[in-house]
């Protein structure tokens, strides 16, 4: 039973990061939706837990729920793909929004279910089949209790072998399809492993359940030779000109085609065209505010045409760095001739880098163009921060120019978008003394140490001297962006408007992003106050104090609140962490399924480990075990207000003692003043996860938004803290 306990995580996890794919294509890459569903699967996990408190512990029941599952998985995967069309969604625009809420509730019910449902199943029966507990105390009860963490530790275990799996996929750009296949395969199969042990009892049912596992896992096998076809087709309902698609490690690229125009889309959301001028227009006016740009460093944009303006201008250097390889490659052979020689011929060099990490191992520029997606994530936010600017500003000549571009509305702003951009416009000031923003449906926005061209003038001068060749970025456009009434109007605004500066620690930009997309389907959500206010906080965490005060005196709730306790308090600290690393060091994609696995080893070495070296009373454990995830805390909130580099190896330790802490924490639950042993299985596992799902939920869609990555972990400090009032 120890091998299913084992599957039973890595499964749950390989699911989860299979639907959660899907759902953040489904729906543009929105983490608001992507959040969501990830809270929503650890409730749904919880209910799954507790129904299986009213059921007998079965080798069928179990083998029922593991096929049901290899079953749902890849028709889900085909739902979540067809849910624009299932509610007749415009195409290349939202979905309502309680369609959006519906349709990853719907996606998540039944799979949720069924993984939360079989870990209670098989604990009963490891603690109940159990070798070694003739071995143990003549104590029934703690006998149960030490095989549960035991059990719990297992999972973990598994979970641990699902991140590194689910990393291998994506390490191999396996599409989502084949992995979801192949899981399919293996989930049928896992019920085989304790049928041999148990056919003898029931033959004839048994047999059947062989049969079927077979048939399913066959299916799924002989299916992955049409993975291709599968995969143009579905993806083809929402792309009905499709020319190509691949799935990568930072998302789905897919190129469609027609009358000879090729556009590209990341995530279903459109980055370009190959008959655009958006590209031509960012690249020209940003270089034409240098006099003599020799040395030119472009972040991103390089299959948008941006290099090929580029080369108009005297540069004798043109660094293009891309973070996604696999996208740039696939899309290359999708562009036009001239535009696929442009990145191959010099002075072009074509680097596969973070941007954020070659600028710290770069050399001197004389131009900066940072062509990255808007902040509209925590993933992209990092390239609109104040550090990023100054690490970009230690990289420029003396005259150096720094240019960037910000899509938005062409006549009115609205206050969340407002907000945005002058949040920019503070990390830019605190940084460059002069700062000038060129209004349109994207706003190009130029950075220097040195006064820049505030007129049309000295630009449309070095246009002639150039001879340009462009169709937008000509005299009289350069004139009329200079002289409209948006160019003052925009300028008025942006210092007059108060607001904090974007930061790695405080991304503001990244909260006044999720404002503008929920005013999309509720405009009155633009007048939001989207800060937290502290009495709200201070009265939330007086609540919690009176609550675990009073669950003292009552075994049971004492030991649920520390499960919870322990999921939430694990997860957010987490996010914090994983948020850190990525903004810092920037291969968070690269290196995910080795930080969640580090996480995931610490679970286990605190479940597994806490039983076996207990010692003291379960009083004075339950307060070591406290303090030290305090002192953690503590470690974790200096190294972020340090605001230095966080490093591989220092995330790694901080995320092992993070779930060891929270595994220690569970097993603790799972031990102390115990009563009722077997009967709290399920409801200990459904806080767990409960405190998980709040911890997702809260944590990535309301204090991290609303607050930044310090005060998040300052709240658990005093979770914590207040937990010595249950022990």
């Amino acid at each position: 039973m120890q091998l299913i306990l084992f599957n039973i995580g890595l499964i749950s996890l390989l699911i989860q990061v299979i639907l959660l794919r899907e759902l953040a294509v489904a729906f543009y890459g929105v983490e608001l939706i992507y959040l969501f569903a990830l809270g929503i699967w650890l409730f749904f996990t919880a209910a799954g837990a507790m129904i299986s408190r009213y059921r007998i512990a079965t080798a069928g029941a179990m083998t029922f729920a593991f096929l049901c599952l290899a079953v749902l998985l890849p028709l889900d995967v085909f739902c979540i793909r067809a849910s624009r069309l299932i509610f007749a969604g415009v195409p290349g625009a939202y979905l309502l929004f309680y369609q959006q809420l519906l349709v990853p509730i719907l996606a998540l019910f039944p799979v949720g279910l069924l993984a939360g449902f079989l870990f209670p199943l098989a604990a009963t029966i490891y603690i109940n089949e159990n070798p070694d507990k003739e071995r143990e105390s003549n104590d029934k009860i703690q006998r149960s209790q030490r095989s549960l963490a035991l059990a719990y530790g297992i999972e973990s275990l598994g979970t641990l072998a699902g991140g590194i799996l689910s990393t291998l996929f994506l390490k191999f750009d396996i599409p989502v399809l084949s992995a979801t296949l192949l899981g399919s395969a293996f989930i049928a199969l896992t019920p085989l492993i304790f049928l041999r042990k148990t056919e003898r009892s029931r033959p004839l049912v048994h047999s059947k359940a062989w049969k079927l596992a077979l048939i399913i896992s066959v299916c799924c096998l002989v299916a992955l030779n049409w993975t291709s076809w599968l995969d143009r087709k579905t993806i083809g309902w929402n792309h009905p000109h499709i020319v190509e698609s691949q799935d990568t490690a930072y998302g789905r690229i897919t190129v469609t085609g027609l009358s000879g125009q090729a556009a590209v889309f990341e995530n279903d959301v459109l980055s370009f065209e190959t008959e655009g001028t958006e590209g031509e227009t960012f690249a020209h006016l940003i270089a034409l505010q240098h006099p003599h740009p020799r040395m030119v460093l472009l972040l991103g944009g390089g299959t948008e045409g941006l290099v090929e303006a580029l080369r108009q201008h005297p540069a004798e250097k043109i660094d293009v760095v891309e973070l996604n390889s696999k996208m740039v490659q696939m899309v290359s052979r999708h562009m036009p001739p001239q535009r696929q020689r442009s990145l191959t011929t010099p002075p072009v060099r074509l680097i596969f880098a973070d941007p954020r990490d070659f600028l710290r191992h770069s050399g001197a520029y004389d131009l900066i163009l940072v062509a990255m997606p808007d902040p509209a994530s925590g993933q992209t936010n990092r390239f609109y921060t104040r550090e990023f600017f100054q690490a970009c500003a230690a990289r420029l000549h003396p005259g150096g120019v720094m240019g960037l571009r910000l899509r938005s509305a062409e006549n009115i702003w609205p206050l969340p978008l407002t907000y945005r951009m002058t949040s920019i416009y503070g990390a830019l000031k605190s940084v460059f003394p002069h700062v000038l923003f060129l209004p349109g449906t994207t706003n190009i926005v130029t950075a220097a140490a040195t006064p820049l061209a505030k007129d049309a003038a000295p630009l449309i001068v070095r246009w002639q001297s150039r001879q340009i060749s462009a169709r937008m970025v000509r005299p009289p456009f350069i004139n009329y962006l200079f002289t409209n009434d948006r160019f003052q109007e925009i300028r008025q605004i942006l210092e007059t408007t108060v607001i904090s500066p974007n930061s790695d620690i405080q991304p503001v930009c990244y909260r006044y992003t999720l404002q503008i997309w929920l005013s999309k389907f509720f405009p009155r959500a633009s007048f939001l106050d989207v800060t937290l206010p502290l009495p709200a906080v201070l009265l939330s965490l007086a609540v919690m104090a009176g609550a675990f005060f009073l669950a003292r005196s009552y075994p049971s709730i004492k030991r649920i609140f520390l499960a919870g306790v322990a999921g939430f308090c694990g997860m957010i600290l987490q996010n914090v962490l994983l948020l850190h690393y990525q903004v810092k060091d920037g291969a968070l994609y690269q290196d995910i399924g080795l930080l969640i696995a580090c996480f995931m080893a610490g679970m286990a070495l605190g479940a597994i480990l806490l039983p076996r070296c207990l010692s003291l009373p379960n009083r004075r454990w339950g307060g070591v075990l406290l303090g030290g995830f305090f002192t953690l805390t503590i470690l974790i909130y200096f190294i972020l207000i340090r605001d230095g580099g966080a490093g591989l190896l220092l995330m790694a330790c901080l995320l092992v003692f993070t779930g060891f802490f929270t595994g220690a924490l569970f097993a603790y639950a799972t031990l102390a003043d115990a009563t009722e042993g077997p009967s709290l299985i399920s409801p200990l596992y459904a806080a767990d996860l409960i405190g998980g799902g709040s911890g997702a939920i809260l944590g990535g869609l309301l204090l991290i938004p609303a607050t930044g990555l310090d005060i998040p972990v300052q709240i658990v400090s005093a979770i914590i803290l207040l937990s010595f009032l249950v022990i």
